[in-house]
């Protein structure tokens, strides 16, 4: 089978990070859908890339053994910055983060991305009726299409995830996180019904203030922006994923588990982590990871980002001593 033809693609970068990497993304894009393939900035490799669609996922592959074989891998850069790609957050700037975005749009994606290590297309087609808040878990079995032109108002239907459908559980410190979602959700719909505005409820956990679904691009180029106004370390968005497995791995040492909340592969969790070991050798099946693992991992890494308060000690106030009263000297007459 012939291999597609080989661009390069190179530009003197000028803009923020965010914009170049917007720009690296739809021009790569359009010299893929020409036939092309693309070797870029490995940046913006999974912002192109459909994993969703088997053909896609193969050339993604394909492109990856292309940049790791090209004799000037060396010299691909990221917008500047070398080949070094961003340190993933510690337990406290996720913290630090969470506080930030605490109330607003950013907060539900953040936690799903930085607590949970989802892929973007995962968070955005995640839907109520794949969560149960009475069971405390949810489940990732779909993700949003990633061709979704920008005026969609109602998603017909979903694309299978990258992997294996994955059920995960909804720890204490992640739960009012889901429960202010689902709260604001209900306001954002009865603020349409009150104005008379249409409100398309596709029973997102993300989404447009009316309803519709969010476009993929509205994270990755809007999370840099986010960033910056925060003045927070830069970082795509995809690389709260890699914060995830980082920390929950150096937390427990688990990799199998943490494979399993990420829904990765032994070898792909491998290669994220930095492990180099015979994958081949273990398979899935001798690994059985049950909820109760996750949970604990989980657990372990949310509560290193949000540590319950120390309770104040309760001590029972120290009763003064009462200095026996003296008896006074008898005199003698």
């Amino acid at each position: 089978m012939i291999k597609k033809p080989l661009a390069y693609i190179s530009a003197a970068w000028s803009g923020t990070e965010t914009e170049n990497m917007e720009a690296a993304r739809r021009y790569c894009r359009a010299v893929y859908e020409a036939g092309f393939s693309p070797i870029c900035p490995r940046l913006s490799l999974p912002l192109f890339i459909d994993d969703a669609i088997p053909r896609e996922h193969k050339d993604g592959i394909d492109m990856a053994r292309d940049i790791e074989t090209n004799a000037a891998r060396d010299t691909l850069t990221k917008f500047g910055k070398g080949d070094k790609t961003p340190d993933p957050y510690t337990p406290e700037q996720v913290r630090a983060l969470l506080e930030r975005v605490a109330g607003t749009e950013w907060e539900m994606p953040v936690v799903l991305g930085g607590l949970y290590g989802m892929r973007r297309s995962e968070v955005l087609g995640l839907r109520w009726r794949n969560v149960d808040l009475e069971k405390g878990t949810f489940d990732v079995v779909e993700q949003l299409p990633f061709h979704v032109p920008p005026k969609t108002t109602v998603i017909e239907e979903m694309a299978p995830p990258k992997s294996n459908g994955r059920r995960l559980p909804i720890t204490d410190v992640a739960r009012p996180f889901f429960e202010r979602q689902l709260a604001r959700l209900d306001t954002q719909r009865r603020d349409a019904e009150k104005a008379g505005t249409p409100y398309y409820d596709n029973d997102l956990v993300i989404c447009k203030a009316n309803g519709a679904p969010q476009a993929a691009n509205w994270i990755s180029s809007g999370f840099g922006k986010l960033l910056a106004g925060l003045d927070m370390p830069h970082i795509r968005y995809h690389d709260l994923r890699h914060t995830a497995a980082t920390n929950m791995h150096q937390l427990t040492g688990d990799f199998y588990t943490v494979g399993e909340v990420l829904g990765h592969t032994l070898a792909g969790i491998g290669a994220s982590l930095g492990l180099s070991m015979n994958f081949e050798a273990v398979t899935a099946r001798y690994v059985d990871v049950r909820l109760e693992r996750k949970q604990e991992v989980l657990d372990a890494y949310h509560a290193a980002v949000h540590p319950k308060p120390k309770q104040a000690r309760q001590t029972t106030p120290k009763q003064e001593k009462q200095t026996p009263k003296r008896k006074a000297p008898e005199m003698t007459l």
